[in-house]
């Protein structure tokens, strides 16, 4: 199924809440699909379980106004999809010449999703071919990174080394952000978009920006402010300081904070009590405001904190 520009920007109308669009940034969204503005991407999978690009490939799935589409369709007919492993038809030397058309002809972003391997040469983790050449994640990462307008990393793994990089981390699994500061690109703009995996919205949020030519204004992480400002344990409907709830003492207590158990909820950024994950509205914290249906703790388990540099903290294995 095909899906025209046109019902792509209607879809981010009846979605411009969720991916944060006022009046005046959807007419510049319009304008800038109208005259194929949209940036050229080229996706990379390195150390890590492309849950994110799952979680991503969601996104458009039931969307009201323009019916039961998906994201390649999205993706290909709006964003210029150059490569990406999952979605796209071609593979082998037919795919890597789309990625170095793509790189040779300039203004795209690189979208990394998985950790970079470091050890054994960066050959734990080889990701294509390239005139007969073996090619690395982390000789991809510093190839296309150096030429790149930015470089999103969609997940913790690329955006921190998440789970990959955990101890003992055999293969020397690091953030894409530490290697290209190793290997000395420092050009593009870097925008870390953490989770695991990272929210569909957030990922959407930040390409609608980069259509209009925007990079948003980010914390000490990199992350954009607009999306991981928000305390998790101020903001869940669990806080005992707040919603006049108790503290929970074992697992499976509904309604119940979960601070005691170890939830990571406090010190952890983001706004899953606020934005929800999954499809179907639910009442919110006010009447007629609406979420999506459930996160972690609605399902009473506890917030991992998986937005946030140290996830998953310590050693993943003991």
């Amino acid at each position: 199924m095909h899906i025209s520009r046109r019902e792509f920007f209607r879809y981010c109308t009846v979605c411009a809440a969720a991916l944060g669009l006022n009046n005046t940034t959807l007419k510049q969204l319009k304008a800038a699909l109208e005259s194929d503005g949209a940036p050229t991407v080229i996706w990379l999978h390195g150390s890590g379980c492309q849950g994110d690009s799952v979680s991503f490939l969601n996104l458009f799935l039931d969307a009201p106004a323009v019916g039961h589409v998906d994201t390649k369709d999205v993706l290909l007919n709006n964003v210029n999809l150059a490569y990406h492993t999952v979605v796209m038809a071609s593979a082998g030397d037919t795919a890597v010449t789309m990625a170095q058309q793509a790189k040779r002809k300039g203004g795209y972003v690189l979208v990394c999703e998985g950790g970079v391997a470091t050890a054994f040469g960066g050959k734990a983790c080889n990701v294509m071919t390239v005139n007969g050449v073996e090619k690395t994640y982390r000789d991809m990462v510093l190839e296309l990174g150096a030429n790149a307008i930015a470089v999103l990393n969609v997940g913790t793994c690329s955006s921190f080394g998440g789970i990959p990089a955990a101890g003992p981390n055999p293969t020397g699994v690091i953030s894409v952000q530490e290697a290209l500061t190793a290997g000395g690109v420092t050009g593009p703009a870097i925008i870390n978009i953490p989770g695991c995996p990272a929210h569909p919205d957030w990922v959407a949020w930040v390409v609608v920006q980069l259509i209009l030519g925007n990079i948003p204004e980010l914390d000490d992480y990199s992350r954009p402010i607009a999306l991981y400002i928000n305390d998790v344990h101020e903001n869940c409907p669990r806080n005992p300081n707040f919603h006049n709830t108790v503290k929970a003492t074992t697992f499976g207590e509904d309604g119940k904070c979960l601070e005691d158990l170890g939830c990571r909820g406090p010190g952890t950024h983001a706004d899953c009590p606020l934005r929800g994950w999954n499809k179907g509205p639910i009442p919110a914290f006010g009447e007629g405001q609406y979420i999506r249906a459930n996160w972690c703790v609605d399902s009473n388990g506890m917030c991992l904190g998986c937005v946030e540099p140290d996830f998953p903290g310590g050693d993943f294995y003991t």
